[in-house]
């Protein structure tokens, strides 16, 4: 056991080796663990809050005796409030969940919307909603930082609401039951796996690749085979199970910080971030399989010709491209049959994206090989010709080094491109209707409000310079000419002016206005009231606390600057996992770089006795460097566009395929990300040059002694 202890342990370089298979394995099971913790608290907030955006049916049809409801958002400096307006009758059998419903007239609040009423002036906020009566337990809230509300209301208040309607219950389903959303979660969640499942697989790689050399000892000192697969073994579980059990220590250390990370402008909940202890058990099995399976398969190598000379692997077919072209072409036909698709469509879009991310993987070393015989013919310097000569040889092996990188790169550019699909002044290239500083809202169409009374009601708000009104009879809304000339700047110069795009000019086709067909407004019912105010935000927040309190304007629609209407109309799916997008570039940015460096090194380990020839027989220190630089950057750029522009495709097909919307240029980070990238490629160049000259020279006094 002493010979055995100091093959394993009794060297520096051998607790080193250890301690990075250690490290690897941890890490990469912390971070499938936070992984896994984070999917299902977003999954647990949103099921925990769903009651405040119950399912209404048709108000018509309402009974008396019914639970009315209507949920809406409502908007404070750019913040939004989820806003439920109720009327229960005593007699209803639907009663709100854990909570007393608020009469007419009062409110009860989240504890973070209720310190925000308090530190802001009544007309800014808290008159849009009434009384305090209490405030809605953090059980029944999505996070610590929910801005909601419940109002009490009558059932005649909610008949002047669009979207009130009687409900069968309070509940409902994580992300409201949309299932766009649920598959956004699901391929986030399996972008960031694969990186820390490529980091396990590298780090138990690097060890068995420096053990062999120790078994090839042991076997030579006269140890039986078997005896020295058992020590493999022994090794690789007793390695993988310490950095199994690290992770699992650091989950659970870490899950308060994760809490801390705002997701939609919430910070999650640290008991929502939990993981089942079966799933946690068979990550930990799965992980310590895999090492076992590689050491034995080392082990069984260890002796043979395979373990001692150069192994040359079958070049790969065409037909490695199949996975690939199949994911394209199959992710394609989802794309255009979408509507026609029997089952969820998330079974399929989760589907096609990780047969891409699988294709990439397994087209790699096809594209290696292609590399390498480019390199060969291009090359006319030594070390080119010896790179090329082993990329072709080993494509397998020199793509598993670079691996990391390319799945890296893949997956920014598909969080990257995702996240671009928003809707921005460009997006809309009429001329504004409404001023920056004008806040607008609907009348419902049954309402009775006069032009007069909302004009004397407003004109009392500090801070407002004016009051208009819109019109419709129903095919159209209209606005007077005074009122069209005084929004437009005197841009508009007729009588009567027919809205194109809505009071918003939300159109990507000017004109905002035109001459309308119509002679006159009388008789017409208000459609919008727009209010003008001196551009102050407290002015802002005033108008817009008036509006929603004039009786007949449809609160569920909002008051909204045309800003916020651009936002709110970008808060879909599309843009919700804009900050999960931006936090998931940096965490595959940095999982590259520890892949890139561990595979880099395991790769080094597997040559050691060819760097060691090559030196004996004379070649530079400096010839070899280019030597490794070569294997490691000619697969790397055989690869990496093709990376990108699957990236860029899977963004596409996505965004097309879930929100029907298209995709722009992204923003600054997809190239600081990619240039981070190649950063990490220069700096794993340099360290793996560094290595293979130590282990090249370590090998040369071996074969010397």
């Amino acid at each position: 056991m002493s010979v055995l202890r100091l093959l394993i342990l009794g060297t520096r370089r051998g607790w080193g080796r250890l301690a990075g298979i250690v490290v690897g394995v941890a890490v990469g099971v912390v971070l499938a663990l936070l992984l896994v913790a984070g999917s299902n608290a977003l999954e647990t907030r949103d099921v925990r809050a769903s009651w405040l955006t119950p399912s209404v049916g048709d108000v018509g049809e309402a009974s008396p005796s019914d639970a009315l409801a209507a949920p809406m958002i409502d908007t404070y400096e750019g913040r939004n409030i989820t806003r439920l307006d109720v009327a229960i009758p005593a007699d209803a059998t639907v009663r709100l969940p854990g909570l007393d419903t608020p009469t007419p007239g009062t409110y009860l609040a989240s504890p973070a919307l209720q310190k925000l009423i308090d530190s802001t002036p009544g007309d800014d906020l808290g008159e849009r909603y009434g009384t305090p009566a209490g405030t809605i337990p953090a059980d029944l809230l999505a996070g610590p930082d929910s801005l909601a509300v419940v109002v009490g209301a009558s059932a005649l208040d909610l008949s002047m609401v669009s979207s009130a309607g009687p409900v069968e219950s309070f509940g409902g389903e994580a992300y409201g039951g949309n299932q766009n959303y649920q598959t956004l979660a699901m391929i986030g969640a399996l972008a960031l796996l694969i990186p820390a499942f490529l980091l396990v697989s590298v780090a138990t790689s690097l060890g068995a690749a420096a053990r062999s050399e120790r078994w090839q000892t042991l076997l030579t000192i006269g140890a039986p085979r078997r005896t020295v697969k058992r020590i493999a073994v022994a090794e690789a579980t007793g390695t993988a199970t310490v950095g199994a059990a690290l992770g699992v220590a650091a989950f659970f250390a870490l899950r308060p910080v994760l809490a801390l990370l705002p997701v939609d402008g919430q910070r999650l909940v640290a008991s929502d971030l939990t993981v089942p202890l079966p799933t946690i058990v068979a990550l930990a099995v799965v992980v310590i399989l895999g090492a076992v399976l590689a050491a034995a398969r080392g082990a069984r190598r260890t002796g043979t010709s395979t373990a001692t000379h150069a192994v040359f692997e079958k070049r790969p077919s065409i037909w490695r491209l199949t996975p690939l072209l199949a994911g394209i072409a199959i992710f394609s036909l989802v794309n255009v049959f979408a509507k026609a698709i029997p089952v969820p469509l998330a079974i399929p879009v989760v589907g096609c994206f990780a047969l891409l991310a699988v294709g990439l993987l397994v087209a790699g070393p096809y594209f290696t090989w292609l590399s390498g015989a480019a390199l060969a013919r291009l090359t006319g310097t030594g070390s080119g010709v010896i790179a090329s000569r082993r990329i072709v040889r080993t494509p397998r092996a020199g793509f598993r080094s670079v691996a990391g990188l390319v799945v890296a790169t893949f997956i920014i550019t598909v969080f990257a491109f995702a996240t671009s699909a928003h809707v921005g002044d460009g997006d809309f290239t009429s001329k504004p209707l409404m001023p920056a500083d004008a806040v607008a809202a609907a009348v419902h169409p049954g309402s009775d409000l006069t032009p007069g009374a909302a004009d004397e009601a407003l004109r009392r708000v500090p801070g407002v310079t004016a009051v208009y009104f819109t019109y419709t009879d129903g095919e159209g809304v209209y606005l007077d000419g005074a009122a069209a000339r005084a929004l437009t700047g005197g841009a508009f110069t007729g009588d009567v002016a027919e809205l194109v795009g809505g009071v918003y000019s939300l159109t990507p086709d000017p004109p905002a206005l035109k001459e309308a067909h119509v002679a006159t407004l009388d008789g017409m019912a208000v459609g919008d009231i727009v209010v003008r105010t001196d551009a102050e935000p407290d002015a802002i927040e005033r108008a817009r606390t008036a509006l929603l309190s004039l009786h007949g304007v449809d609160r569920s629609v909002g008051a909204w600057t045309r800003a916020e209407s651009m936002h709110f109309a970008d808060s879909d799916l599309a843009s919700q996992f804009t900050e999960i997008g931006r936090l998931a570039i940096v965490i595959v940015t940095g999982l590259a770089a520890a892949v890139l460096t561990v595979s880099t090194i395991a790769a080094l380990y597997d040559r050691k006795r060819t760097f060691g020839l090559l030196q004996l027989i004379g070649m530079p220190s400096n010839t070899l460097r280019r030597v490794i630089s070569w294997e490691t950057l000619a697969p790397l750029l055989s690869i990496v566009v093709p990376a990108i522009a699957l990236g860029w495709f899977t963004a596409y097909m996505l965004i097309t395929t879930l929100s029907g919307r298209t995709i722009g240029w992204p923003d600054s980070l997809l190239l600081i990300s990619l240039a981070a990238t190649a950063v990490m490629a220069v700096i794993a160049i340099a360290i793996a040059s560094r290595v293979g000259i130590r282990l090249a020279r370590a090998s040369e006094n071996t074969h010397q002694e």
